[in-house]
């Protein structure tokens, strides 16, 4: 499945990530991504159940308490959250509020294009 043509530098890091590294996940984040695809892009659900199960093969499932407060959008601290309990080295998110942070607690928080270039 090549998607980057459609979307992107997003989905070719998403892609690189899927086939190089491990993917820290929750559920709250899969909810989130669903909507966003669903409302703001009008992918179809069925379209976007079907690409998240082939990007999250390989990924690690870890469970949030929501207890993470960092940033004034909770959607971010979520993030945070899922990347410290997952063990994660790295974000990779086109968000600005989270890119301003630069990391937090020894991970780093990068662009697809600098996760890219990191991964050449």
């Amino acid at each position: 499945m090549h998607f980057e043509r459609r979307m992107g530098t997003p989905v070719l890091a998403l892609e690189q990530a899927r086939n190089r590294d491990t993917l820290g996940i929750c559920d709250e984040i899969v909810e989130e991504i669903s909507r966003v695809l669903t409302e703001k892009f009008n992918w179809e659900p069925s379209a976007v159940q079907g690409r998240l199960s082939y990007l999250l093969t390989r990924s690690l499932r870890v469970r949030i308490t929501g207890a993470l407060r960092v940033c004034r959008d909770p959607n971010d601290d979520m993030v945070l959250e899922c990347a410290l309990l997952a063990g994660a080295q790295a974000i990779v998110t086109g968000d600005k509020d989270l890119l301003t942070l630069g990391s937090h607690k020894q991970i780093r928080i990068l662009t697809p294009s600098e996760y890219l270039a990191l991964k050449g």
